[in-house]
Parts: C-alpha cells; structure tokens; sequence
C-alpha cells in the first residue's frame, strides 16, 4: 500500500480551512469596495487566538503596492530582477498563476531609494488590471493571462519627489489618475477599453494620494493635490476647491475622508481640519468647521466610525480618536507606533496595521483605548495594506505575500 506523505495530508487541510473560511470581500481597488476602509464580512472571534495560524507565503518581490482580491484571485504589482511585474496568485494556496513583465523599472533615487518597488496598488474593473510604475507608466493588463493590453508613458518625464503612489480609480468605465509631478501635475480620465484620453487637467501637481468617489446627491470625483482638495465633475470640470497647503517635511498622502457634507482634511502637518461643501443653485459654498491641530496624519488615511475619527498620529504613529461633529480629542493612546499606517473599520472592531508590521485591533470606543489583540506579521516593515476578507488576512511585507488566518 502506498503512503501517504503526512505534508501533503497538511496543505490538504489548510486549503479545506481555508475555504470554510472565505470571505464575501472582494477588492477592486484601493482601501476595499469603496475606497473608504470600511470592510464586510469580519467576525471578531468570541477569544482572540495567542497567534495567527500562517495558511501560506509566497515570495512575490519587492514593493510596497497594495494586493487586490477579486473572485479568489490576488493580483499584485512589484518589482523582480529590475523590472515591475503584474501577478496573479490563487488566494486559496498562494500559487502564482501568471507573471507579466511590464516595463524596465526606473531608478529610484533620493529619500525613497530604499523603496525602488511600485506602491501605486492595482484596480480591477471588467476582466481589466490597471497598474501605475514608480515612474508613472500607466498599463492595463488582462486579468484572466496577464496579456498587455494597453500601457501609457506620457507622463513619465515627472514624479512627485517620492515617486508616482497614487492608485486608479475606474468609473463610468474611465480610469482616473493624478500623474506628473510638481511643475507638470495631470489629472486625467483615460478609457477603460482603449486608453485613449477623454479629458484631462494640467496644472495641479502631484502627490501622493488617491482618488475617491463622493457620493451625495450629485456624485463627483475627489481629487487630493499637494495644494488643494478639488472636488471634480464626471466630464472633467473642477466643481470646488478647498486649500490644503502642507508644512515643511509633511505631504499630502491622506485619501480624502468624508461623512455626507463634511470633509476631513488631514495630512499636511497642522492637524485635522473640518470643512462642508454644500450646493445651492448650481454653485458651491465651502465653509470651515472646526481644527483640531494636535491629532491629524502623515502617511495614514483615517476611517469615520460612529461620528469619531479613528487614525495613527502624524509623527509618533500614537493611535487616537476625534469626535467628528465638533473636533475634540476623544482619546489618544501613548504607545508609539509608526506614522505609515493602514486604517480598516471591520464592523465590531477596528484595525491599525502600523509599518512596525503589527495587526492591532481596538474597540470603537469614543472614550477610551481598548486593545483586544496584537500580532507581529512580519521581520521587515510592512507598508502595504492589509486585505480582509472573512476569517482570512493577506498581508504583504517587503517582498512576501502572507495568509493569516484569524481564528
């Protein structure tokens, strides 16, 4: 009789485990569905585990560029033997499906020459995966082979002094990215299906955020520029303007952050300031609601939970909470952390994954620091957000890609 080798007895569980745990989240972009860092489908366990059960790694490359999930598939975008990559990895067992080369990867140089890989993350709309390089090359790739469909280096003679971060955004089947740098920043809608450009807006320069949806009564996209938040029509029209100059050695990083009227600008070194935007007879009235100049952000975007704004502080990476109607400081926690943090509101708890490559997950309080449980994920630092979907947790440090499972 032949034997059955016990490895194989083992992968052959973990991937049955894995499966009961699978998730209804799927990631098409930045910051889950709707780039706000709210996620579905997470279950606090009843007891937190002492550890994280490891499902599997993979080496994938270097990068700090965000994984993306959609229908079991992770897509990611790195760097490997001088060239940026698009891959894609079966999320159940973390095999590499595909590997596309895209193009040669720019030198990095300066104070980000210890990133040198991508850190735009990719979007996924229509059977479509849309990379930005460091240098600002814009691809579009098959999802399904990793074909090259269409790629766009118009934009490469500029970046921002950190390089091109921001991450697309699909909508009305456009791709919406902020590229250039300070002189010759560009915001423009290309095709979804052909690249072609539909409308474009010179003059804003670059930095190193990322575009969001506002949906109120008259939907508009959001664009966060190193000077100014602007609010943009669907064709392309700059509709308002909120100026959010940043303080030396500080940057606009923060993906806008807002609750219906209200706009919550942080990032630039001053704090957190609050601003609502209201139209009245087709044109726009932005009024200032209140500061708070001890708690805002630096690399970190914060989520609204319960009418308090959850974050990492701006120089220490301490975690805290404003109430978002009038300002205060609802609490401040005293351990430092690291001021490049991801923020997700999973619904009956929150998570802070700070670079010091930790998974903390903290109560929604508005009146304390509750901590229900830390995780170390990692020996390098890890920049990339996180991925949650159900009882599963992706994370990718500097160049490996991990499931956790959480219970």
């Amino acid at each position: 009789m032949k034997k059955i080798n016990p490895s194989i007895l083992l992968i052959t569980a973990v991937i049955v485990f894995i499966t009961s745990c699978r998730g209804t989240s799927e990631y098409f972009g930045w910051r889950g569905p709707e780039r706000d860092g709210k996620i579905d489908g997470f279950t606090a366990p009843a007891e937190w585990p002492a550890s994280l059960t490891k499902a599997w790694q993979t080496n994938v490359g270097l990068g700090d560029a965000s994984p993306i999930l959609v229908k079991e598939k992770l897509y990611l975008h790195v760097l490997i033997d001088s060239l940026e990559q698009a891959l894609c990895l079966g999320s159940e067992t973390g095999e590499i499906l595909w590997q596309t080369n895209i193009n040669p990867a720019p030198e990095v140089t300066g104070g980000a020459r210890t990133h040198p890989g991508p850190r735009s993350t990719p979007a996924y709309h229509k059977g479509k995966i849309f990379t930005v390089g460091v240098g600002g090359v814009l691809s579009c790739l098959d999802a399904e082979n990793g074909q090259i469909i269409w790629n766009n280096t118009s934009y490469t003679h500029e970046v921002p002094k950190f390089y091109a971060a921001v991450s697309p955004l699909i909508i009305n089947n456009m791709v919406i990215v902020h590229l250039g740098g300070h002189d010759n920043g560009v915001i423009i809608a290309f095709d979804a299906d052909s690249g072609n450009e539909i409308w474009k807006i010179s003059g804003e320069p670059g930095t190193y955020s990322s575009p969001v949806i506002w949906k109120t009564d008259s939907e508009h996209i959001l664009v966060q520029t190193e000077t100014d938040l602007l609010g943009i029509s669907f064709d392309g029209n700059i509709l308002w303007k909120i100026p959010t100059p940043g303080e030396r050695m500080f940057y606009n990083s923060s993906t806008p952050v807002y609750d219906g009227n209200r706009h919550f600008i942080s990032g630039q070194g001053n704090g957190t300031t609050a601003y609502e935007v209201k139209q009245t007879d087709g044109e726009y009235k932005v009024d200032s609601l209140w500061n708070n100049p001890d708690y805002g952000v630096s690399f970190c975007t914060p989520v609204i939970k319960n009418g308090y704004i959850y974050g990492n502080d701006k120089r220490m990476g301490y975690l805290y909470a404003l109430n978002a109607n009038t300002g205060e400081t609802a609490w401040a926690d005293t351990v430092k952390h690291n001021r490049f943090a991801a923020m997700f509101d999973l619904g009956n708890v929150l998570l802070s994954q700070p670079a010091s490559a930790e998974l903390i997950f903290f109560e929604p309080s508005p009146t304390e620091y509750i901590e229900l449980a830390r995780y170390k994920i990692s020996e390098t630092e890890v920049y990339a957000s996180p991925i949650i979907s159900g009882d599963l947790i992706f994370t990718k440090d500097k160049e490996t890609l991990t499931c956790w499972i959480t219970r």
